[in-house]
């Protein structure tokens, strides 16, 4: 009964809050539109390019709540419902899917402190690994940072057996223990696999020049009935060079374990080097990435969450893969936005060799306030397409355009 009552008044308090201070509530209209060719068979040259239609239709309505007079304690949610017609499919009933989902709801307590601040965070958020790649994702759970002069440290613990799966790729050993989504195309929302995730993150900032080093551990504990253990320790270096140019530089070492089959372990490495002209918002990016093979003692890196490392066929993981590219962008006018990348494309499955080039270019324009568009078109092109190596895939082209209104 104690339980209820704590409940009760922490629902009035928070409602005596929303009173006191202004509610806020907004909603966005999105539209994602992609024309690519879904060529399977690279080896059969009588196969037609075709590309196909694949779009997207959001409408996302959010509410927040300040809790203190500065707004850093607050209370806010989001709602989406998303439809998706995908022309590649080939069974009928399965081209049009939609889902339903809660991807925001979260209470952020902040204390100030005479240098530096505490912030408390619990609810359904987003969270992401320093490395970036190997865990980006929602989940329900606690996160608790305290931000001082010479340290900053944050511990996180959440669950993911409550989220839509439709909205969110767990990665598994095997494909066939991911959720079963066959005939479930009209099913709003389909619970993702159970994990316990917890990281625990220190960060040095102006250690040295200006410099910040940071150190992470990061687990995936599966509560499945096979089980697919994965933990990551992140080491990463950032700083300025110079006046103007900035350095990333980051290594991970990921340990797997899928029953009873042996411990491995495999990395994943990012360097990158960013140039601010200080000319209409330009920045130039050169950056290289290695996600470990059967290389030496190192298998496959084995990422948490889902994510396109290579624009091809079967939108190669963040997996046996090592890239070098270029990318820029500028802001000719204040609201229009012009970008560009290119990366070669490596195969580190056992020896590194070339397997292709990606590249892409494209606008997002701020037509007003409340509204924008962004096109964009973009290539990878396989080394040999007699030849694609399977686990990268084969040459695509690809059109997308977006437009978003706000309210």
């Amino acid at each position: 009964m104690k339980i209820t009552v704590k409940k009760i008044f922490s629902c009035i308090a928070l409602l005596s809050a929303v009173n006191v201070f202004a509610l806020e509530t907004g909603g966005l209209i999105n539209n994602d539109s992609k024309f690519a060719n879904v060529k399977k068979d690279a080896s059969d040259k009588n196969e037609p390019f075709d590309l196909k239609l694949d779009q997207k239709n959001t409408i996302n309505l959010w509410l927040r709540a300040p809790l203190s007079e500065d707004g850093k304690s607050y209370f806010t949610t989001e709602g989406a419902f998303k439809s998706e017609y995908d022309a590649s499919i080939a069974d009928d009933d399965d081209k049009f899917k939609v889902s339903l989902d809660v991807n925001l709801f979260k209470l952020v307590l902040n204390k100030e402190l005479d240098a530096g601040d505490l912030v408390f965070t619990a609810g359904r958020f987003f969270n992401a690994d320093l490395s970036g790649l190997a865990y980006t994702q929602n989940a329900d759970g606690v996160k608790f940072t305290a931000n001082l002069p010479k340290v900053s440290v944050s511990l996180f613990g959440a669950y993911t057996g409550l989220l839509n799966a439709k909205n969110i790729t767990i990665l598994e050993k095997d494909k066939n223990d991911q959720p079963d989504m066959n005939g479930k195309a009209k099913t709003l929302y389909v619970l993702a696999n159970k994990y316990l995730v917890g990281t625990l993150t220190v960060s040095l900032p102006n250690l040295f020049a200006s410099q910040t080093i940071s150190a992470e551990g990061f687990i995936a504990q599966s509560l499945e009935s096979k089980k697919f253990n994965r933990y990551y320790g992140t080491l990463a270096l950032n700083g300025p060079l110079v006046p103007k140019v900035f350095y990333n530089l980051s290594s991970t070492f990921a340990f797997s374990k899928a029953d009873e089959q042996d411990m491995e372990t495999s990395n994943l490495s990012q360097a990158s080097i960013v140039v601010y002209p200080g000319f209409k918002s330009m920045s130039i990016a050169l950056d290289g990435l290695y996600a470990s093979g059967e290389q030496g003692s190192f298998k496959k890196f084995e990422g948490f969450t889902s994510g396109t490392a290579v624009n091809s066929t079967t939108e190669a993981e963040y997996k046996e893969l090592t890239k070098a590219g270029l990318a820029a962008s500028i802001k000719p006018i204040p609201n229009l936005l012009v970008y560009t990348n290119g990366d070669l494309v490596f195969d580190a499955c056992e020896s590194i060799k070339y397997a292709g080039l990606q590249y892409s270019l494209g606008l997002n324009w701020q037509v007003l306030s409340d509204f924008s568009v962004g096109v964009s078109f973009g290539q990878y092109i396989a080394k040999d397409d007699a030849d694609t190596i399977k686990h990268i895939g084969d040459t695509k082209t690809q059109i997308k355009i977006n437009a978003a209104i706000a309210f």
